[in-house]
């Protein structure tokens, strides 16, 4: 016994270690696997039994994203089985909120929801773009059959990189392999680090939401006439969001800017030629004749521009404004220009940096999975307001108050006593009571919500052949109750959520299966919207966009004429209501008109115009709405005051986005009377109160018996000295600020003048502690050296006065020095200048 129990042992031994041997080598297997799919963002798949469908996602560019931002997702569902499918594709994501009037985070999951049918043996591919939370790192898309059963899931696992900030750059080109040196370049001393993403003319978006992940398009070696028309729209609508667009031209000018020049180009694109560009004395190595290459170029007439980078007296990148966004051109292609970025990276840190400006470097930088938190906090003050209507009468109900008390106390006590008739008093209370209660719910039907509500901003812009919609809402429900409602399908809607960017609480794990609090369901007849759990009167933003024939031609148009300082011309509104608060804007100008009826023409002749400044947008919209005209601390049960401010708050935020740079055509703003439209309702049945901007783009001739006038800040002065912030035309402190303004090289300079804020303007730009410049101005003398001292009162000057001020490529350097004592002086508005000339 003893010896076969000695036996015995030690083979169970080893079996029992050969067991745990592989067990712990294949957990490690599974480990190692688990791990590097998820390092890769390598989706998960989970297949119901005997699935008859198949699902494979591909998310971002290249399975590369960041959070804070729209996700495009590639999404393509095999059916395996010889009968038709019909069922619904579901996406879950992860969004923070700002609950309540405490606006403390939480996060909610917004459920996406797609119905689609299927061919037997069929296959579907679906393109679309979902909010993705800030520092969310996963979604879940799922398959469920036609009864709502799950069929299939994946999830997917983001490559999202929180550690380190990134610029993504979108590389469009032929010759890919040459832009590698894009790749890891670190901006502002590596606080940000480029990743290029490789795009063709397939892989790329053709939607606006789809391109949201990049920070920089870059097009160059490439003929965008190879895009789609949609592909242009949708780049052009990425930039005027706030997109920047570099275009590399070189040998290929002609093919890069095919798709674009109509908008970009002020005169035709000349033929390439070979320069010699000085790259840089900084980048010179044996003497400053090292950092000068020899390129292949053409240079871009842009409309507008301003110079980023020059070689001596060549722009070598130049910039113009569009929206939000902008568009830069460089006059050689990127690709030629590998060697040199590969022994000099630095060229490309400083190009970039010069271009974005400090400003958005640190905005990228500090966002590191970036973020869409921006957007809510400038949509909120639009739509989160009401209908002044819906408010209690206090005074009223403080009123009926005092009213019981006294009726109740010593009022009936005695009237009853005197009649003998005390034993009724108690009765006589109830009664009371129940009267009082009944005229305080009747007094309350007009102030109370019933059910789900809903507060709007709209802008419609409307040309010749098309009207673009864009709606802002707040939907909101005075209880906690599930609700769901039914907006038209021909808007596309996405959710407005505040991701903070610098909150680093813990993420909430994320697994699937929490209740959505928002469900979107995109339909063909509606788009329904199903809230559950969202809190009484918490609010939920939405942004609508719309694009629609103008078959019925409304919208404002006209002949516009501005010359001198002189507005000429007429508008004409083309809609079948009366129209408010009518303004006609050009650049820091602006004309008012007040209301127009139904098919009224008004002649511009004759009527002021207002200087301002676009980038102080709130001030000049005040002018045009008249709140100005109100105290700032206005009385909130005003509704004029009211309707003011809101109008005021919607111009503001359009102006910024959308007129923020130099423009050359004017813009027809107004609004309509309604304010309870329901246009984005499939149906009725809900309260809606807001506000709708109409607006129109009319041309501008700025030309009289072969004359030119324009103005002379279409591109950014050159800062000589001083401190001095070009959006806002603005010095800062007693420090004399020197700047040298480009008046164009195409005109023979006839006249120069000076334009100040206008007195109104002077007024409302004090509110924001800017005042206007009231100093000494000093012109500099090419041919003494010196800098001339000018007449203060003087506001133009004329051919001959400007002789010795202009340098032979028509630049004029001015030094302003503020001397005005007991003044705020910290943000001083400079005056704008304006040219005329006549052609060459």
């Amino acid at each position: 016994m003893r010896m076969s129990n000695r036996s015995i042992v030690p083979i169970n031994r080893k079996r029992v270690l050969k067991g745990s041997l592989f067990g712990l080598v294949l957990a490690g297997v599974l480990s190692l696997q688990a791990l590097g799919a998820e390092r890769r963002g390598v989706s998960e798949t989970e297949v119901r039994e005997e699935s008859p469908i198949t699902l494979d996602v591909v998310y971002g560019y290249q399975n590369i994203a960041k959070s804070g931002r729209f996700l495009p997702l590639r999404i393509e569902i095999q059916n395996q089985r010889d009968q038709a499918f019909k069922g619904t594709l579901c996406v879950l994501a992860m969004e923070s909120e700002l609950k309540g009037y405490s606006m403390e985070q939480e996060y909610d999951m917004y459920r996406y929801e797609y119905p689609f049918k299927m061919e037997a043996s069929g296959s579907l591919v679906k393109a679309l773009s979902i909010s993705l939370g800030a520092r969310m790192d996963q979604m879940y898309v799922r398959i469920l059959d036609e009864s709502g059963k799950e069929v299939t899931q994946k999830r997917l696992k983001l490559n999202l990189n929180l550690e380190t900030a990134e610029l993504f750059i979108g590389v469009l080109s032929d010759n890919p392999a040459k832009l590698l040196y894009l790749n890891g370049v670190g901006i502002n001393y590596s606080t940000l680090r480029t990743r290029t993403i490789e795009m063709n003319a397939d892989s790329l978006p053709d939607s606006e939401l789809g391109l949201d992940q990049l920070d920089v398009l870059l097009m160059t070696d490439f003929d965008t006439g190879r895009l789609s028309k949609q592909q242009i729209e949708a780049v052009w609508e990425w930039v005027q969001k706030g997109g920047t667009l570099l275009i590399g031209t070189g040998e290929r000018g002609e093919d890069v800017l095919r798709g674009f020049g109509s908008q970009l180009l002020e005169a035709p694109l000349p033929q390439p030629d070979r320069y010699v560009v000085n790259m840089g004395v900084e980048y010179a190595v044996d003497g400053p004749e090292g950092a000068s290459i020899p390129l292949i170029c053409t240079e871009v007439p842009l409309n507008g521009a301003t110079e980023v980078l020059s070689s001596d007296e060549l722009s070598v990148v130049s910039s113009v404004p569009v929206g939000q966004g902008m568009v830069a051109v460089s006059i050689y292609d990127f690709g030629d220009i590998e060697n040199f970025c590969q022994d000099n990276i630095s060229y490309i840190d400083n190009l970039l940096f010069s271009l974005l400006g400090e400003e958005e470097v640190n905005f990228l930088a500090s966002s590191k999975g970036g973020s869409t938190s921006e957007q809510y906090w400038s949509v909120q003050s639009l739509i989160n307001t009401g209908d002044l209507n819906r408010l209690p009468k206090v005074g009223l109900y403080v009123a009926l108050a005092v009213s019981y008390v006294a009726l109740a106390g010593p009022g009936l006590y005695f009237f009853l006593k005197q009649r003998g008739l005390r034993q009724y008093y108690q009765l006589s209370v109830a009664a009371l009571s129940t009267c009082c209660t009944g005229m305080v719910i009747i007094m309350g039907m007009g102030t109370r919500f019933t059910g789900p509500f809903f507060t709007y901003a709209a802008i419609r812009d409307a040309d010749r052949e098309e009207i673009t919609e864009t709606t802002f809402i707040n939907m909101r429900t005075p209880n906690n109750k599930p609700f769901a409602v039914e907006l038209d399908s021909s808007y596309m809607l996405y959710p407005i959520t505040g991701n903070p960017v610098y909150d680093m609480n813990p993420v909430p794990k994320f697994t699937g299966e929490e209740n959505p609090a928002i469900t979107i369901r995109y339909e063909e007849e509606s788009t329904r919207i199903k809230a559950d759990g969202v809190g009484a009167f918490n609010p939920k933003f939405f942004q609508l966009e719309r694009n629609k024939k103008n078959e019925e031609g409304v919208g404002f148009t006209g002949s516009i004429s501005c010359f001198d300082g002189q507005v000429s011309g007429s508008v004409t509104n083309h809609y079948n209501q009366e129209v408010e608060n009518v303004a006609v804007l050009l650049y820091n100008q602006m004309i008012l008109i007040d209301h127009m009826g139904p098919g009224e023409t008004v002649k511009l002749d004759g009527r002021e115009v207002i200087y301002g400044v676009s980038n102080f947008s709130y001030a000049m919209a005040e002018q045009i709405t008249g709140i100005s005209k109100y105290k700032r601390d206005g009385d909130i049960e005003d509704a004029g005051y009211v309707e003011a401010l809101e109008r005021t708050n919607l111009l503001s935020f359009y102006m910024s986005n959308y007129l923020s740079g130099y423009h050359s055509e004017a813009r027809v703003v107004a609004f309509s009377k309604e304010k309870d439209e329901t246009d984005f309702l499939k149906k009725g049945g809900y309260e809606t109160y807001g506000s709708t901007l109409l607006t129109s783009s009319v041309d501008v001739n700025y030309e009289k018996n072969g004359m030119v006038y324009r103005f002379a800040m279409q591109k950014k002065p050159n800062v000589l000295s001083g401190e001095y912030y070009p959006p806002n035309n603005t010095m800062y402190g007693l420090t004399p600020v020197i700047l040298e303004y480009y008046l164009g090289n195409d005109i023979e300079i006839k006249k120069l003048n000076f334009c100040q804020l206008s007195r109104q303007m002077e007024d409302s730009m004090r509110y924001y502690y800017v005042v206007p410049f009231d100093g000494k101005i000093y012109f500099y003398n090419y041919n003494s050296g010196n800098y001339d001292s000018m007449n203060k009162g003087t506001l133009e000057y004329t051919q001959e006065q400007l002789e010795p001020y202009l340098s032979p490529g028509n630049t004029l350097t001015i030094k302003y020095v503020y001397d005005t004592t007991g003044e705020y002086n910290w943000n001083i508005m400079l005056p704008t200048l304006t040219v005329t000339g006549r052609s060459k």
